[in-house]
């Protein structure tokens, strides 16, 4: 069986803990990447590994296996993040699929086929309902049931032998929303300490992916840099240190390379 040149996981996750780096991160995993994160790298590595569209048992155990253990990693950065939305009836749903996926090994074949299409029917449902909030923190908080929903769907699948086509690219336009809907926005304006001679000072307020304002700056005393210098790149990754826009673009990123 052929297959398509990947980095290996241990790498992916090296990529994704510096992606993520940042005041405001979620919990790490013992290998120190973002928990939420590793699921969505452990799916897309192992699917792209296998990407051909034939899976040996051997395949499938090792994809359900290690999808497996980066949910149990996840849950609880994952269920945190969600209780703010937890009137919604989609969410007790996407909660029970968490729990349900470590039974997946022993569900009877019709139980997984019927499993299967539910948790791909949840994650299309918050894919859409996020699509149709205009709240930034909502949006956040939803963001985290995005990164689980389809992994898991994903792995569901594979598992019962459907297709992930249609779904991998739904995934991907998930995530493409999150990165365009909630990405932070930046204003720069000299500081007050800035007309002093031996000073240099910019402020940078942003509005983060979950609607905190957070403010960092470019200070320079007698040439010698005290805080900064940010670029607007720089600046992105400050103000969406920790929230689920940041785990999907790098995810997004990862998709595309």
């Amino acid at each position: 069986m052929g297959r398509k040149p990947i980095r290996g996981l241990a790498a992916a996750a090296l990529a994704v803990t510096m992606a993520v780096s940042g005041t405001a991160t979620p919990a790490h995993a013992a290998d120190g990447t973002v928990p939420v994160q590793r699921v969505g790298v452990t799916v897309l590595q192992l699917m792209n590994m296998f990407s051909d569209g034939g899976f040996t048992p051997e395949e499938i155990a090792q994809l359900v296996t290690d999808a497996i253990g980066a949910v149990d990693d996840a849950e609880s950065v994952v269920l945190t993040h969600m209780d703010a939305l937890a009137a919604a009836p989609w969410l007790g749903a996407a909660r029970a699929h968490i729990v349900e996926f470590h039974d997946i090994e022993i569900f009877e074949e019709e139980t997984l086929w019927d499993w299967a299409m539910a948790v791909s029917h949840d994650a299309e449902v918050a894919a859409a309902v996020f699509n149709a909030m205009t709240d930034r923190k909502a949006r956040n908080d939803l963001g985290y049931a995005i990164h689980t929903l389809y992994p898991i769907a994903l792995t569901a699948r594979v598992k019962a032998g459907f297709g992930t086509t249609t779904l991998m690219r739904h995934y991907r336009d998930a995530l493409q929303s999150i990165v365009e809907e909630i990405k932070p926005t930046c204003t720069s304006a000299p500081g007050e300490l800035d007309p002093h001679p031996s000073i240099y000072q910019v402020v940078h307020t942003c509005t983060a992916p979950d609607g905190r304002q957070v403010v960092f700056q470019d200070y320079q005393y007698f040439g010698e840099w005290r805080d900064g210098p940010y670029t607007p790149e720089s600046l992105l990754n400050a103000a969406g240190a920790g929230t689920s826009w940041a785990v999907a673009r790098t995810v997004l990123q990862l998709m595309d390379n």
